[in-house]
């Protein structure tokens, strides 16, 4: 009953994550206008915003105008529905609060970038501060020096990719925001906890690219969501490294 519980609450918060992705980067509010088809602008009844259920019956599309819906609506969803699992049985007590916020950041910010190639600094840069607060209190599993050069090291070594980047290809090929989400990955995980998003969220990055190059041609302008990878890798990989650390701290 508890994982049944969970789960629905874990997709409730990534239904909700999803309304403010899209209102960050559509200049809307979750407050007006009500949700609607962005395409024939009718509003959505109640019974059609239910968490994953509502997108499988209207097999993906709109009910009034059959545009397609996109699938990043039940992704995302299923995303909150794991990360509340993980907070749950993954992380210590006293870390869930700091945790829910850098989580609803990362998913949000998946969304963003996957959706739009565009990382919102209200859910990287202004969150830092709490990072560093947090770690000063014992509300995160890492030391002031920890989250410091956690920030350092996510920031500087994208910085060198991108500086490299512009030289030898005279193009950034890193954008400014996947720098700052790095560099808030490592304030709230630490140096460790940086490391870990940057492997792997680069190595799920190449493996798109690849896929995409494959299916549609890959040039040197076109841009991948990195940021994506980056936040789902540290979503993933945070919960057990707070538990090592906490064991490490202890």
């Amino acid at each position: 009953m508890t994982v049944i519980l969970i789960l629905f609450l874990g997709l409730c918060w990534g239904s909700l994550l999803n309304v403010i992705a899209y209102c960050s980067t559509h200049g809307e509010t979750i407050w007006r206008p009500r949700s609607h088809c962005p395409h024939c602008l009718q509003n959505v009844d109640w019974y059609d915003l239910i968490p994953i259920i509502s997108w499988f019956v209207l097999r993906g599309s709109c009910r009034h105008c059959r545009t397609s819906i996109s699938p990043l609506y039940p992704f995302i969803e299923l995303i909150g529905a794991s990360a509340a699992l993980l907070l749950w049985y993954a992380v210590q007590p006293a870390y869930i609060p700091l945790y829910f916020i850098f989580f609803s950041a990362l998913i949000i910010t998946i969304r963003t970038d996957a959706e739009t190639l565009t990382i919102d600094r209200l859910y990287t840069l202004a969150l830092i501060p709490f990072a560093l607060l947090a770690s000063t209190m014992k509300l995160l599993p890492i030391t002031p020096l920890e989250s410091l050069l956690g920030l350092s090291l996510g920031y500087g070594i994208l910085a060198l990719v991108r500086i490299f980047s512009r030289i030898m290809r005279k193009h950034d090929g890193i954008g400014q925001g996947d720098l700052e989400l790095l560099a808030t990955i490592g304030a709230f995980t630490g140096p460790i906890g940086c490391w870990f998003a940057l492997l792997i969220g680069t190595i799920c990055g190449a493996f798109y690219g690849l896929l995409f190059s494959s299916r549609q041609g890959l040039s040197a302008q076109t841009m991948i969501p990195l940021g994506a990878f980056l936040a789902l890798a540290a979503l993933l990989t945070t919960p057990f490294i707070a538990t090592l650390s906490h064991i490490l701290l202890c």
